[in-house]
């Protein structure tokens, strides 16, 4: 698949969205799907693994701003329709500015905030709430846990990504590293990422190339991306379809139970996947956002 020219997208991009400049300079892309006039709450979306903002348009976002709610939805750098090398990430420091910058961005039009990450997205919205604590109001936390469903990433993938790994140890910023797995989506939309630079992951797992790979060998995901610097004292909503083929709900739950928070929910949502929800699957989380936030 070709790379997509972003700039270009970007330009004749018409539907509601902001442009974030960055203190490196460099443009980051929201997505805004609007509420209307009283909205109080704010949710700010990372996306997944591969993905972009886009695609959580109809699977969550839209259902959102119907229910009252404005939301944004981040490109991660190098993904969607944000600057950045395809697949990879500069450093840790970056990802750090550039997820406190935009927490800052959307809270300074957000009375209150609520983070929602959904698998990868996960990291990147507990790492947001550490860095700006008193701009977060509440924490979504989709689809992610630390152990992943036995097999379904494959034995030979795993020694794959170990490999690669190893090998691009002098090209760590070079995309070199397929992820596949069984029930992707987007897989005929050029805005999707399914090449990643050792870089990448080292810096979203905030864990060395060897033990990344591990990771994926073992199912296990060893990140302290996924700990929580002591209690959490604002509303936590956890949770994972009760068919997701990534994560088993069990774990999830384990995940759930670990985190210290005194305002804590766990969410079972009946027919679902990973990345693909019912249309009438947020009524609970609706409900949740606002009793909690």
């Amino acid at each position: 698949m070709d790379r997509p020219n972003v700039a270009e997208l970007r330009s004749s991009f018409t539907s509601p969205h902001e442009l974030l400049r960055a203190s490196d300079g460099r443009t980051l892309f929201l997505r805004r799907w609007d509420a209307g006039p009283g909205a109080t709450v704010s949710v700010l979306i990372f996306h997944g693994i591969t993905a972009y903002s886009g695609p959580y348009g109809p699977l969550i976002a839209e259902s959102l701003a119907r229910a009252g709610f404005n939301v944004f939805g981040m490109d991660l750098r190098g993904h969607g329709l944000s600057d950045g090398k395809r697949g990879d990430y500069p450093s840790v420091a970056r990802w750090e500015r550039d997820l406190c910058e935009t927490v800052a961005f959307v809270k300074a039009r957000a009375p209150r905030l609520v983070l929602l990450g959904h698998s990868l997205g996960v990291l990147s919205a507990i790492r947001a709430q550490q860095l700006r604590p008193a701009d977060v109001n509440g924490l979504i936390l989709l689809s992610a846990a630390r152990k992943v469903r036995p097999g379904v990433l494959g034995s030979a993938s795993g020694i794959q990504v170990l490999k690669a790994l190893v090998a691009v140890g002098i090209l760590r910023g070079t995309p070199l590293i397929g992820y596949r797995r069984e029930g992707m989506i987007g897989l005929d939309d050029p805005l999707f990422n399914f090449r990643y630079s050792a870089r990448f992951y080292t810096v979203l797992y905030g864990a060395g190339a060897l033990r990344v790979a591990r990771m994926f060998r073992s199912g296990d995901v060893d990140s302290p991306r996924l700990r929580f610097d002591g209690k959490l004292r604002i509303p936590l909503l956890v949770g994972v379809g009760d068919q997701d083929e990534l994560f088993p709900s069990e774990s999830v739950r384990e995940f759930w139970q670990g985190i210290d928070c005194d305002a804590k929910e766990f969410l079972l949502i009946p027919n679902a996947r990973h990345a693909v929800f019912p249309k009438d699957a947020w009524g609970p989380l609706i409900d949740w956002l606002r009793r909690a936030c």
